[in-house]
């Protein structure tokens, strides 16, 4: 009888194994497969939220190269010989301060394509072009607005470099920690 219950016992938990493992078997892959499709879903809004980034990070440094090419035509018509403050002459403004507006708008697209720290140094760009401006607009002699303007200018290529620096950190692949390839070229 001993060796009766025996094989009735191993054949019991034997069919129970059998059974336990065709349940839970396709359970660990339903689990994985849901896992796959999130992880694949994630990764793909991560790099459409890149593009994005990366659209809205080159739109803004293309508008920011616009109001310097508007700024530098409008220095090289304040230098010209005819140049004359009792003149009007609001129409040399006109694409300068069309850039500046561009500029604000796109720095907008910055701060909600984000991060955050983005949208500050987008604003702090902004804020350099804009005192750049504003250096135009006193009533100095053309050798003080010419010192003005270096600073002012440097300022923005200051802010310029600061905000690529980290327009490229934010927008490089992430790299996961503690993954180990098992093949590496050389």
């Amino acid at each position: 009888m001993d060796q009766g219950n025996a094989i009735i016992w191993a054949t019991g938990l034997g069919i129970g194994g059998t059974l336990s493992a065709g349940l839970i078997g396709p359970l660990l892959h339903a689990r994985t497969a849901r896992r796959q499709a999130q992880d694949q879903q994630a990764a793909q809004v991560r790099n459409r939220l890149r593009d994005e980034r990366r659209a809205a990070f080159a739109t803004f440094l293309d508008q920011c190269e616009a109001f310097r090419q508007s700024m530098n035509s409008f220095i090289e018509a304040r230098m010209a010989v005819e140049w004359r403050i009792e003149v009007d002459n609001r129409q040399l403004w006109e694409p300068a301060t069309a850039a500046l507006g561009a500029l604000r708008r796109t720095a907008t697209n910055v701060a909600i394509t984000g991060p955050a720290p983005m949208g500050e140094l987008a604003d702090a760009l902004y804020a350099a072009a804009a005192r750049q401006a504003d250096v135009w607009r006193l009533r100095l002699d053309v050798d003080d607005l010419l010192v003005q303007n270096a600073r002012a200018e440097g300022a923005l290529a200051e802010a310029r470099r600061e905000f690529i620096a980290k327009a490229e950190a934010v927008l490089a692949p992430r790299v996961k920690v503690g993954v180990r390839r098992r093949w590496s070229p050389r």
